[in-house]
């Protein structure tokens, strides 16, 4: 098993996301490549949430779940993946990239909002 990491835009955070991603929570996520080539990621109780591409739904992740290492990922609204995310960490993830795949952009373009996000309510809406 290796180690997990925290993800966030926090000095704490063992991999931070690019700046100007407000969204995201200072400790948000943490994820962890297990031996299956998969991707365990759990929620840390972040405010505007964490969310899983499935088909063509995004489904909100609450406490830990096991994802496809390329799986699409929503941290409030910056978008990702797990392989991108352990390979700010993990050279081995940088290797895994697929053949003809480019290597992960480090500062992405900010996107405008789109997919599920909380309100000030609580409450899960979509943009």
């Amino acid at each position: 098993m290796s180690k997990a990491y925290t993800v966030g835009r926090g000095s704490t955070a063992d991999i931070k996301v690019p700046k100007g991603q407000d969204t995201v929570g200072k400790l948000h996520l943490e994820v962890e490549e297990t031996d299956a080539g998969k991707a365990r990621i759990t929620d840390l109780q972040s405010t505007n949430g964490t969310f899983v591409s499935v088909g063509r739904k995004w489904e909100e992740v609450t406490g830990t779940r096991v994802v496809a290492l390329d799986a699409d990922l929503m941290l409030g609204d910056y978008h990702t993946t797990p392989r991108k995310l352990l390979a700010a960490v993990s050279p081995e993830a940088m290797e895994k990239t697929k053949p003809g795949q480019p290597a992960p952009d480090p500062q992405p373009a900010k996107r405008k909002r789109s997919g599920p996000r909380r309100n000030e309510f609580g409450e899960i809406v979509l943009e």
